[in-house]
């Protein structure tokens, strides 16, 4: 699976960053990206210069900007050295099932990204939408050829079986779309549930979990070898 670690905390000072950062440099396996608010992002930039992927959170948690606000953050991150952007779904637009307006969100986004090779991902929370609503998500994403999702913020608490739950419904209503578990994990067992969905990958919350996971990794591989 692929590893998302992502950076959520908003009362971390420099130092702290930069020591996650240091950590995250030194662990055995390189994760495949990384994601943070817009205040972080250069220092994140400036530790990770290789082939890691660099995601900025826009509108994060709630999804409750207007669109041109969005547009502005996004263009302030792919300035601040972002290849992709992390999306809140407007919340209040999803909950309406103002679909055409959420088109018209996505397809503003992407006349942005796409000329700059930003890769879009969005995210979602679950619990917010019903089952129709999580549906018709999957097939305006498709429509933009949006490819990564996550179904949470993780910045509410957040059941890893019930993140699961959405995890596969959104992974069965599009086979275009690779969904990341966001559920909270940090345990083996955790870990094992949800490498058995088949998921596309994980997005890890604490440097704790993200060690715990990249242990088991290589014991695996060792076990293998």
């Amino acid at each position: 699976m692929k590893i998302d670690f992502a950076i959520i905390d908003t009362d971390k000072n420099e130092a702290e960053i930069k020591d996650i950062l240091t950590t995250l440099g030194q662990l055995p396996i390189l994760i495949d990206s990384i994601t943070c608010p817009y205040y972080y992002l250069k220092l994140v930039k400036s530790h990770f210069k290789t082939q890691t992927q660099i995601s900025c959170l826009i509108d994060f948690p709630l999804g409750i900007s207007d669109s041109k606000s969005r547009l502005f953050f996004i263009e302030q991150a792919i300035k601040a050295g972002a290849n992709a952007v992390d999306i809140v779904m407007p919340q209040n637009l999803a909950t309406n099932r103002k679909y055409d307006k959420i088109r018209e969100d996505i397809g503003s986004i992407s006349e942005i990204c796409k000329p700059a090779s930003i890769e879009i991902r969005y995210i979602l929370e679950y619990r917010v939408f019903d089952h129709h609503c999580l549906k018709k998500m999957c097939e305006i994403l498709d429509q933009f050829q949006v490819k990564k999702v996550f179904p949470s913020t993780g910045y509410f608490l957040d059941n890893l079986a019930d993140n699961l739950i959405a995890s596969m419904f959104l992974h069965e209503n599009s086979k275009e779309i690779s969904v990341y578990c966001s559920g909270n994990a940090w345990i083996d067992k955790h870990f094992d549930i949800i490498e058995k969905t088949g998921l596309y990958g994980i997005r890890l919350f604490s440097i704790n979990g993200l060690e715990s996971y990249i242990k088991k990794i290589i014991e695996k591989q060792k076990n293998i070898g």
